[in-house]
């Protein structure tokens, strides 16, 4: 569709048999060649500067736009320029060439044989003059004429937007652009610091959303422009080709992010988020296609993107705001700025209208418009939610105050009707509060059973599995040793056999009285089961703990219990498991490798101190 228009526009134009020529005056105004410029296609584009200059002036056509703009399409194009100066003396132009995405771009004519060759896929460092756009230098001498031949080739727009310009002209126009390119980039930067503090200060995503647009944006202006290629990338061209569509769908993304949550589509129709999903979807598809498919396929596909995108958000914004959502006036007004910048933006690359500083600068100005409306729009929301928060407060103080009257009320009547039943009533509470008392004393001892062995007085294996997952909890935290003893009395089924139950279960309490009295106060004793205990020593290294091990061994052997005038010695079996825990380790392989350890001890012999060693642990 584009081709075919642009082919009807370069039909409608008239053929020629000279070349129009060009008179330079000394003005501080600048020029617009491109009236005068006639324009010939290269079908294989592959022709000469010799083949070129040969041709015949009806091969050549008026380009009769000041902008010589020709849309898409990757076609080469030769201009043809006559200059004159009418001046009676040496004058310096500078001719501008406002578009620095084209590819390629070559000059002949501007300084004898010398060649300008330039564009975004040659490196930065190859044109005359340092700059973000294509600035080709220009002397006339007193009387001159000359005539110059231009190469476009690109992918993009082929839009030339050339101006011509005195050199001092030059330099404060160039002065006056960068001021206020200046001022807009530092707008966005401003937003995006402001933004992205309220998201860390409120974690509302969707201040997140909006800075990311907001920085995603600014990339996207930043290629346009020339910046990137000038100050970030001059010698990835590759990355300079994908980078435009890339950033513009990138923005897209995050534009239809904040959109969603926003206008709080999710709370609204469930065509809505489907609508969202399908749009997200599609960006995903044209950051894939900038970083794969052919340039012209990408940046359509950009456009395309960008367009539907801009639509959706306007018209879901409508809908919000008939359903009497108040935030979406002002997006209304936003998206409706960022819709007639990008119409500008697109139709002026595709060549449909012509191409100016309005033009080049619509999407800054109308992007910079909407995202100032965007941030008045999230400062409203704002003001709105402090609203509604200062309503609710006044509602339940209203509220609050009811109550207060409506229970004066209440305590007035109830003293009126309970005036002589007062001393009962403070007796019954009385009697209510001794019951409680008692109540919460018997639940406290039930409690306290509940977590004690009733035969030894120590804690049960349910505190002691609680206390471990803490302790071990801990210990991750603080990086500090921890150490689980395994303890069995040694034939503890012969003395039950030899000496009966009763001075089976009085062994059991005094060993478990002896090896508490070698407990410090962070450690904790536990009767596991049967003539089992464990013991969880908090910072304490593998050799603290074999050495209390050792102790509670050497201590009950030399302790016989005495029951009834009968002395029953008795012996320990103890596995130690040490370590500093690592972030998977738990509780029950703790229990696991001390209870390894134990048997190894069983095994060994009895009446010993066995550790448990596995390369897998970081033991102390």
């Amino acid at each position: 569709m584009i081709a075919l228009l642009r082919l009807c526009l370069l039909l409608l134009l008239p053929l020629t048999g000279h070349t129009a020529l060009l008179s330079l005056p000394a003005s501080e105004q600048p020029v617009l060649p491109g009236p005068f410029m006639q324009v010939w296609q290269d079908p294989e584009g592959q022709a000469q500067i010799a083949t070129v200059r040969n041709l015949p002036d009806s091969a050549w056509q008026e380009v009769a736009r000041r902008d010589a703009s020709f849309g898409y399409g990757g076609q080469t194009y030769w201009l043809r320029l006559s200059l004159h100066n009418p001046e009676t003396q040496t004058m310096d132009w500078v001719l501008q060439v406002g578009n620095p995405l084209l590819d390629y771009l070559d000059a002949y004519g501007l300084d004898g044989e010398r060649v300008y060759q330039a564009g975004d896929q040659r490196p930065f460092q190859q044109r005359w003059v340092e700059h973000r756009q294509f600035v080709l230098p220009l002397r006339l001498a007193a009387g001159e004429q000359r005539e110059l031949f231009l190469r476009m080739q690109t992918e993009g727009s082929a839009n030339l937007s050339a101006s011509l310009m005195t050199a001092s002209a030059f330099n404060h126009h160039e002065q006056s652009m960068l001021l206020l390119q200046g001022l807009f980039f530092g707008a966005l930067l401003v937003m995006l610091i402001y933004n992205l503090s309220i998201f860390v200060i409120t974690r509302d995503r969707n201040y997140l959303w909006y800075s990311l647009f907001v920085g995603s944006f600014s990339l996207y202006q930043f290629i346009q422009l020339g910046f990137a290629f000038q100050w970030l990338w001059p010698q990835a061209l590759w990355w300079q080709q994908l980078s435009f569509p890339f950033s513009s769908a990138l923005a897209t993304l995050f534009g239809i992010l904040f959109t969603y949550g926003v206008l709080d589509l999710k709370s609204g129709s469930a065509i809505y988020t489907r609508i969202t999903q399908t749009l997200l979807a599609g960006s995903l598809v044209v950051i894939a296609l900038a970083l794969a498919a052919p340039y012209s396929v990408a940046l359509i596909a950009s456009f395309v993107l960008l367009v539907i995108c801009a639509l959706m958000a306007f018209a879901f914004t409508l809908l919000r705001w008939r359903a009497g959502y108040q935030p979406a006036k002002l997006f209304a007004l936003g998206w409706s700025m960022l819709i007639c910048a990008s119409l500008f933006s697109i139709l002026s690359g595709t060549g449909i209208i012509a191409h100016s500083l309005l033009t080049l600068h619509a999407q800054q100005i109308g992007g910079l418009l909407e995202l100032v409306i965007f941030s008045i729009a999230l400062a409203a929301r704002i003001r709105q939610a402090q609203h509604a928060e200062r309503l609710a407060q006044a509602q339940l103080l209203s509220h609050e105050q009811q109550l207060r009257v409506e229970q004066a009320k209440s305590l007035d009547l109830q003293k009126q009707i309970s005036e002589g039943l007062e001393l009962r009533v403070e007796q019954r509470t009385a009697s209510l509060q001794r019951a409680l008392q008692e109540l919460s004393a018997a639940n406290q001892r039930l409690a306290d059973l509940s977590r004690h062995d009733g035969l030894t007085g120590l804690f049960n294996r349910q505190v002691l599995n609680d206390e471990l997952a803490r302790t071990l909890a801990q210990a991750k935290r603080s990086r500090q040793p921890l150490a689980i003893l395994m303890m069995d009395l040694d034939y503890f089924k012969r003395v039950n056999d030899e000496h009966g139950h009763l001075a089976g279960d009085a062994c059991l309490h005094h060993a478990a009285q002896r090896m508490q009295q070698r407990m410090r106060n962070n450690d904790l004793l536990a009767r596991f089961g049967g003539e089992e205990f464990a013991a969880i020593l908090s910072d304490t290294d593998l050799a603290g703990a074999t050495e209390l091990a050792e102790q509670l061994r050497v201590d009950l052997a030399s302790h016989p219990c005495q029951h009834e005038g009968v002395s029953i010695a008795l012996s320990l079996s103890i596995g130690v498991c040490a370590m500093v825990p690592q972030a998977d380790s738990n509780s029950e392989q703790l229990l696991r490798h001390a209870d390894q350890a134990l048997y190894r001890a069983k095994a060994a012999g009895r009446n010993r101190v066995e550790c448990y060693e596995a390369s897998a642990l970081d033991e102390v």
